[in-house]
């Protein structure tokens, strides 16, 4: 049997379903708009958007209006935020929508991961997406290349915005610009020239609340009598509860204060706010406004809650009660000098049925010599003097201390620092690949050469990524150093301004000690938190364990 000659025939591609007015029925076709600001000429062009995407899609025949959805509002940064947006999304879903026409990528999305996300999830479903500023339709080939650039310029714009508003708001703080949330805090009201006002009725019951809490009542115990009196909280509606009463124990500003960047957002997609733990400077402002108690007040406040703390409960069995002293400063600090395990406080009680609190080691007391051979068990009485006395000699050789303290300073400063950077410069460089790179998008889209300016394109958009990260690095090395010289200022004031004091202070062993060392019987190795170590004689009541036979 014989074979016909083989033949090609080359099938025609079909035409896309993308091309306007191609179908055989009209396209539905949706607008979205959003603005980003409340501001009156904002909300003048939010309306005209909406009003010019209406006329344009009544006046095209091809085209059939499937709806205008338009979001207004401070927060566009996530689509999940944009009620509009997500209902224009459902629709889509229900198979209501063929098109959605929009101004701009920045409209649209304002991080890679919506933009790209969702127009991925709508091309799936068969629907496009028309930025008609870039001429972009997501349905046509190569679009997806270019509009990963350009949303990716529009994540680095909001970026660098947010960055602008931070540093704004630190400039304000250190200027000791400060802002207060009347709705939020209870006893003041807005006053004259914006200042805070003392409410006097309310300011009674903050009076009360500290003075109670220092005689000894618990935040239980106050919330529960404030409730049955009827004393209306903040809000007039809620109940007096702990954390109420907490915070308000806890807030420097009813001693006429100011601590502020308590807290800082983590980045501006997501927005989530952080508490800050030494990532950023704090600024402390005080008699920044009319107080309602005494510092001395607040202060012993503090410092009864950090005592109340201390003493958690413990299961009857523990031997070392570890758990109910794991708040003590010195829990955290006192280590030995041998096997370098934390030490932990331990209550003897003696023959006659007194009671003597000592400090062991750790690993002395769950494995006997097997690691730890010489530990030594320090009387708390003696060991607390002589942290005391170590705190009072630093405080007495002040004047050798704070060139120790600058030299470590800039040491620290000079280790952190990246070198310098013309901030202006890059800032124009970043100006100019961006004009740069919508030039050459608009040509490769006015050409069809998208595929063959790729790699141009994704060169100048990886260049501009780097340089926003350089100055993110930057203003983050400035940020820790201001945050050093900080720290190194109020440890300076502390030991320059403190009272000598014999009586044990929990906090300001906590705020100037890093470690302690149980060196021997008769030493302790204290290191401070600028560096310097000191060695300290123990007096009396310490005894050497005797190596197990």
């Amino acid at each position: 049997m014989s074979v016909a000659n083989r033949e090609i025939i080359i099938i025609p591609p079909k035409t896309s379903s993308s091309m306007l007015g191609k179908r055989n029925r009209q396209l539905r076709v949706a607008s979205y708009s959003r603005v980003s600001t409340d501001f009156e000429e904002q909300l003048t062009s939010f309306r005209a958007q909406k009003a010019y995407y209406t006329d344009l899609i009544m006046r095209t025949p091809e085209w059939t209006l499937a709806g205008t959805y338009a979001d207004e509002g401070l927060s566009g940064a996530s689509a999940e935020k944009r009620p509009d947006f997500m209902r224009m999304y459902r629709h889509c879903k229900m198979g209501k929508i063929d098109l959605i026409i929009t101004k701009s990528i920045s409209r649209f999305a304002r991080n890679t991961l919506d933009s790209i996300g969702y127009v991925r999830k709508l091309k799936a479903m068969g629907i496009g997406v028309l930025f008609e500023k870039e001429n972009i339709n997501t349905l046509e080939e190569n679009s997806e290349v270019v509009l990963t650039i350009l949303a990716s310029l529009a994540q680095e714009e909001l970026n660098s915005l947010s960055g602008n508003v931070k540093m704004g708001k630190r400039m304000a703080m250190q200027e000791g610009k400060v802002s207060f949330q009347y709705k939020r805090i209870y006893a003041y009201r807005r006053g004259a020239d914006d200042q805070p006002e003392v409410i006097p009725e309310e300011a009674e019951i903050v009076k009360r609340i500290f003075t109670g809490y220092l005689a000894g009542k618990s935040v239980q115990k106050i919330a529960e009598e404030l409730n049955d009196e009827g004393v209306p909280t903040q809000t007039k509606k809620s109940a007096w509860t702990d954390g109420t009463l907490r915070g308000i124990l806890q807030n420097e500003r009813y001693c006429g204060d100011v601590i502020l960047q308590k807290t800082y957002v983590t980045d501006p997609i997501s927005k989530k706010v952080k508490k800050n733990n030494g990532e950023l400077p704090k600024v402390y402002i005080k008699n920044n406004h009319t107080s309602i108690v005494s510092r001395e007040i607040y202060e012993r406040a503090q410092q009864e809650q950090s005592r109340r703390s201390c003493k958690k409960k413990v299961s009857k069995n523990s031997i070392t009660e570890q758990g109910k002293y794991s708040g003590n400063a010195l829990s955290e600090i006192l280590i030995c000098g041998e096997c370098k395990t934390p030490y932990r406080r331990v209550v003897w009680t003696k023959r006659n049925g007194e009671k003597q609190a000592v400090w062991r080691c750790l690993s002395r007391l769950d494995y006997g010599t097997k690691y730890c051979k010489d530990s030594v068990t320090v009387d708390e009485e003696s060991l607390r003097a002589a942290i005391m006395k170590a705190i009072t000699s630093t405080r007495n050789d002040r004047q050798m201390l704070i060139p120790v303290l600058t030299s470590h300073l800039e040491r620290t400063m000079r280790e952190k620092a990246s070198g310098t950077i013309n901030v202006e410069q890059i800032e124009q460089r970043i100006a100019e690949l961006k004009a740069a790179t919508m030039e050459l998008i608009s040509e490769s889209v006015s050409s069809n050469t998208v595929g063959q300016n790729e790699a141009r394109l994704k060169a100048m958009s990886d260049e501009i990524k780097d340089l926003h990260e350089m100055l993110v690095q930057y203003r983050q090395t400035n940020s820790t150093e201001d945050s050093i010289q900080h720290r190194v200022d109020e440890i300076t004031e502390l030991l320059l301004q403190e009272p000598e004091k014999s009586e044990y202070d929990d906090i300001l062993v906590r705020q100037l000690i890093d470690t302690i060392q149980v060196m021997d019987e008769n030493t302790l190795l204290i290191t401070f938190k600028w560096g310097q170590e000191y060695r300290q004689i123990i007096d009396t009541k310490v005894r050497k364990l005797k190596r197990a036979a």
